[in-house]
């Protein structure tokens, strides 16, 4: 099996910002289907080169990158953890899903953790929502355990203060151990320079209320292919709150995969392999028969 062509390149956003990207691109001529993705809180599009590196060998194209405020994005701006609002973050999908439309390909779009929130807001509101062929929620932020879940009255002061002062960067403490039970995986995630956890009040507040709007209203309007992974160990986004917004959104086709005893990077976990592959074989399966 051949090895895909990976590329990297900095582009320049309709305002101005530049973003850094990253392209798996399959051997073959023309790919079976194309994924645009979204990572997590304070990480970066280059932590899932194994990951994208066989879902270009099974054919598939994947265009990701870092979000603004994280990853190279963010050092190059110098503004970590400043987001721009949901309303950027979904612009900036929307111009990646256009610029990586192939004629006659289906085309997906997948999200982790905080990834995930976006792309489940994404599917409620986005420009292009109704051209996708379905869409990929790993271990998706649509709530916080109630462990480590802010009190109310938190969220609401970071909210009033995220008017004034939207761009005030602050540290989001983030439990290491608790991506994968390989301790590998743990060193390699503490040891990563371009890992931090820095967030705005303005990108947290609207990144709370935009997933809690989908929570509670717009969960309505996700009518495409779903499929939700999640760990049910997982002590960093809420695995209750997933299931119970799967079970809620009215999608004909859907499935949710619960990952028996599984932390919260399922793509790290010692059974990394077959997460990887139950992706790749759900995205086949929803290609209209495209081979």
């Amino acid at each position: 099996m051949a090895d895909p062509t990976v590329t990297e390149e900095w582009i320049t956003a309709s305002d101005g910002a530049e973003l850094f990207t990253m392209q798996w691109k399959p051997a073959r001529e023309s790919p079976v289907a194309t994924v645009v993705f979204c990572h997590g809180f304070g990480e970066h599009v280059k932590r899932y080169c194994h990951v994208f590196d066989k879902f270009a060998k099974a054919g598939i194209e994947v265009y990701g990158y870092d979000l603004r405020g994280f990853g190279q994005t963010g050092e190059k701006s110098k503004r970590l953890g400043v987001t721009g609002g949901m309303a950027v973050t979904c612009s900036d999908i929307t111009d990646a899903l256009r610029k990586q439309r192939r004629e006659g390909v289906p085309q997906f779009l997948m999200g982790h953790s905080m990834g995930g929130g976006i792309v489940a807001h994404y599917a409620t509101v986005g420009e292009e929502r109704s051209n996708l062929a379905g869409i990929i929620l790993s271990a998706p932020f649509i709530d916080q355990p109630p462990k480590i879940k802010p009190s109310e009255l938190k969220v609401y002061a970071c909210t009033a203060l995220s008017k004034i002062m939207p761009s005030f960067q602050m540290k989001v403490v983030i439990d290491e151990k608790g991506i994968s039970h390989d301790p590998q995986e743990v060193d390699k995630y503490v040891a990563d320079p371009l890992i931090h956890g820095i967030g705005s009040l303005g990108g947290l507040a609207d990144l709370i209320w935009s997933v809690r709007k989908v929570q509670r209203q717009t969960y309505k309007e996700i009518t495409l292919p779903v499929l939700i992974a999640h760990g049910n160990k997982d002590p960093i986004t809420c695995f209750k709150t997933a299931k119970q917004l799967f079970d809620k959104i009215p999608s004909t086709d859907k499935t949710f995969r619960e990952w028996d005893g599984l932390y919260h990077e399922l793509h790290n976990e010692y059974e990394k392999d077959r997460v990887i592959e139950e992706y790749i074989d759900w995205i086949l399966k929803h290609t209209g028969g495209k081979k």
